[in-house]
């Protein structure tokens, strides 16, 4: 359009009107982020000649409504190599032995591998019938004083994955609510962030943030936060840790509760839990482990004594959301026990169990994965570009690729589970190789990152961009596999005379 007058930007992370008058203050001149813009328009190029052109080589050549992408793809081949292994796992028996003493249990473990599964049926009995009445000596207790510091802030990805785990909400449903917290109700910053830290020039602002909400069951919490110093360390505040935007946290915008809808106070509860719990004391606690010799079998027991709750005091009992596997050893609470003690096995037994299959992705497992693909990458360098490169997507659009593979049916849900269907497990072997791959999207996001900070040209990666469409739509057209609908039904569509599918 020829326009030469100067630009500027308004660069803001939260939309209340103190935060919009202080950015109007303080206009940043647009060519700081030139190569941000380079970048993006980039990243959509490369998406769209790689998605629109496989996509058509692979509806025309099998005839079948098929689309990949360089996100989607990859992501659903994660998913269908989950399926294939659990397909093939085979699920192999173990025992492990479990003893009561003097009121406490206690687990057997092998004195050479520190193993408490014993794969050996034999082998479990005849430990259980030998210490069976017998008693032991107590060789060793320890008492360790431990420290659990806070978890981080939220950053997008940590919060969708929380919300699926504590209220089983679709990321995109966790986006769509932050959406509204943060542009209707002005109570929460950026939700589409990728960081966990805030900057030096947010510590200021802490006081007033918590004093906005100090009400309902975050009062007391808060105000006793308000009392002390705020500790601001290098544990939560990094600039360096920062890119566009900080982590998730609340505004200086007075809350009315009463204004949000359930869903609503459900993810705002998160989001303020996690404020207040990283602004809290470490939790302490003295943990103990005793080790038990019978008859030269070595058993053990852990247990644990509270000093100071700290930020688990803001959780209540739950702690924070604990992740599905658990150890195990049980803790429990353990008696005044002291080494060289003898104590006499009241019960002693064998208990069966199953070696399990890996589990299905539910949404919060698929989105660590897309976060960190790396495992899947061999190449040490490429495995590091993507673990700084955000992985698979960003934070902003996981949600609606996870949605997108839903709505061409490669996956349905059953339960919390995301299982691949037919169509997807299909299309992953009928795709070019190298799309499946997360090392590709590496290679990219490494070129796109340099392209943001000005240390890559953009238009050579959308030249290979080209190049590499063109490359892959020959594949497709050189490929002898054949695609079948398994979802066929008998009944002919009204309008074109071709059977219906059957879509869940």
């Amino acid at each position: 359009a020829g326009f030469r007058k100067p630009i500027k930007r308004l660069w803001i992370s939260s939309q209340t009107d103190k935060a919009v008058l202080e950015g109007f203050a303080n206009l940043k001149p647009s060519s700081q982020y030139n190569n941000l813009y380079m970048s993006a328009e980039s990243r959509a190029e490369a998406d769209w000649l790689v998605g629109l052109n496989v996509t058509r080589a692979l509806t025309c050549k099998y005839n079948a409504q098929l689309s990949a992408g360089r996100v989607q793809t990859p992501t659903l081949a994660m998913i269908v190599q989950r399926e294939e292994e659990i397909r093939k796992f085979v699920p192999k028996d173990y025992w492990t032995i479990n003893a009561k003493v003097n009121g406490f249990t206690v687990q057997w473990k092998d004195r050479n591998s520190g193993n408490s599964r014993i794969f050996d049926k034999n082998r479990a009995e005849e430990i259980v019938s030998r210490l069976k009445g017998q008693a032991g000596q107590i060789v060793d207790v320890q008492k360790e004083h431990k420290k659990e510091l806070p978890p981080l802030l939220y950053d997008l990805t940590e919060l969708q994955r929380d919300a699926n785990r504590k209220f089983g909400y679709s990321a995109k449903k966790t986006l769509s609510i932050m959406q509204k917290l943060y542009e209707t109700h002005k109570l929460v910053t950026y939700p589409r962030t990728d960081s966990r830290y805030i900057t030096d020039d947010i510590v200021p602002t802490l006081p007033e943030r918590l004093k906005s909400i100090a009400v309902g069951p975050y009062s007391e919490t808060a105000r006793s936060i308000l009392r002390k110093k705020i500790n601001s360390s290098k544990r939560f505040v990094d600039n360096s840790k920062v890119t566009d935007h900080h982590a998730i946290i609340p505004t200086e915008q007075f809350v009315d509760l009463g204004a949000l809808d359930s869903d609503e106070r459900n993810i705002y509860d998160l989001i303020i839990k996690r404020f207040l719990a990283v602004l809290s004391e470490p939790f302490e606690y003295e943990q103990i482990t005793v080790k038990v010799d019978v008859k030269g079998e070595l058993f053990f027991a852990r247990g644990r004594i509270v000093r100071s709750p700290g930020w688990k005091a803001v959780y209540g009992e739950l702690g924070r959301l604990g992740d599905e596997d658990e150890e195990d050893e049980q803790e429990q609470v353990l008696p005044e026990v002291k080494k060289g003690q003898m104590v006499k096995l009241i019960a002693i037994n064998a208990v069966n169990g199953k070696t399990k299959p890996p589990a299905r992705y539910t949404e919060a497992t698929l989105l660590s994965a897309m976060e960190h693909p790396g495992k899947f990458v061999e190449d040490k360098s490429l495995r590091e570009a993507l673990e700084t490169a955000s992985g698979l997507g960003t934070p902003a659009t996981r949600a609606d690729i996870i949605e997108k593979l839903f709505d061409c049916f490669y996956v349905e849900r059953r339960g919390k589970e995301i299982v691949p269907t037919s169509k997807g497990i299909q299309l992953i072997s009928l795709v070019p190789p190298d799309l499946k791959s997360p090392e590709l999207t590496a290679k990219w996001e490494q070129q796109l990152q340099l392209i943001s900070k000005g240390r890559s040209n953009a238009s050579s990666f959308i030249k290979e961009m080209r190049d590499y469409a063109s490359k892959l739509v020959s594949s497709v057209i050189a490929s002898n596999e054949s695609y079948r609908h398994d979802n066929l039904t008998r009944e002919k569509c009204p309008e074109c005379g071709k059977y219906l599918l059957e879509v869940n």
